[in-house]
Parts: structure tokens; sequence; C-alpha cells
């Protein structure tokens, strides 16, 4: 039995880049597909950072489809925001800031759109050019076998087979 699912859409959410540049996702990349690799913690974020890394490196040859890092930090005390503003500024290279993503809201539901399940996991979305929601994976780091189907996808999805 086929299920019809509902297509879900990333929502338009004011955001901060590390860089302090003002953005609204998914405006941010209008018009392409893009991954959003998104932390909901602490832990989370160091699975994020595993991700991304890995991402950039396996899709290095793909400058169709930018890789956005996301830490929602709804739950962070907003005295202490700074500093962890701070020490991400820090562990993140410098080329990266314009595509590192910090939420202050919305937190339910992005975790909604994640399919939310682990507070140490990372959470991989890949949105087409419309921004609506193609493929999820998470996990603590990336394995071979995700990242091939999310490969596959992402080679499904740019050109059209």
């Amino acid at each position: 039995m086929a299920l019809c699912l509902q297509a879900q859409s990333i929502p338009h959410t004011e955001a901060e880049t590390l860089a302090g540049k003002k953005i609204v996702l998914p405006d941010a990349f209008a018009g392409h597909p893009a991954i959003l690799v998104i932390g909901f913690s602490r832990s989370g974020g160091d699975s994020a950072g595993r991700w991304s890394k890995q991402l950039r490196q396996d899709l290095a040859e793909n400058k169709n489809v930018p890789i956005f890092s996301v830490a929602e930090l709804q739950d962070a005390p907003k005295l202490a925001r700074g500093l962890i503003r701070h020490g991400m500024r820090g562990g993140v290279p410098q080329n990266a800031h314009d595509s590192f993503v910090l939420l202050y809201q919305d937190e339910d539901v992005w975790k909604k759109l994640a399919e939310f399940s682990d507070t140490n996991d990372a959470y991989v979305l890949l949105v087409d050019s419309a921004a609506t929601i193609r493929w999820r994976g998470h996990g603590k780091s990336p394995d071979e076998q995700t990242v091939s189907a999310l490969k596959k996808e992402i080679a499904e999805l740019t050109t059209g087979k």
C-alpha cells in the first residue's frame, strides 16, 4: 500500500550567520537545492560538525548544492548566547561563517521537520529549489551508506532523473 505523504517545506525563519549577517531561511538559498545540517544541543552540534565536514569533503565538486550548518539555540540562556556564538566562531573555519546559521526560535517546528529523536544526533535535510524537504537523515557521524543515499538523492534532484 502506498502512502500519500504531504510535502514539508522549510519555514520562513529569521536567523543570523556566524559572520553576523541577518538572513531568512529558506530565502538564503532560494531557487537552489541545499543541505541543512542541524544540531539541537552541544553534543548534537558536535555531531553536526562531523557531518558538515564530511559532506563538504564528499560533495566539494557539487557547487550547486550549498551546505548550511544550523545551530538551534532557542533553549540556550540569553546571557550565554554570546559566549556560545564566540566559541562557535573559534571552532568553525572562517570561510564557513556565512553558511553557519544560528536559530533562536521555532525549535519545535524544526524538530518536527527533522523528525527529531536523539539530542546527540545531527539532522541532515536535503531540500529542493522550492525549499521542500526531499531527504532526511540523522546520526552521530556520517556513515558510507547514508552519505551514498544522500548523494543519489542529490544526483536525482540536480539532473532530474
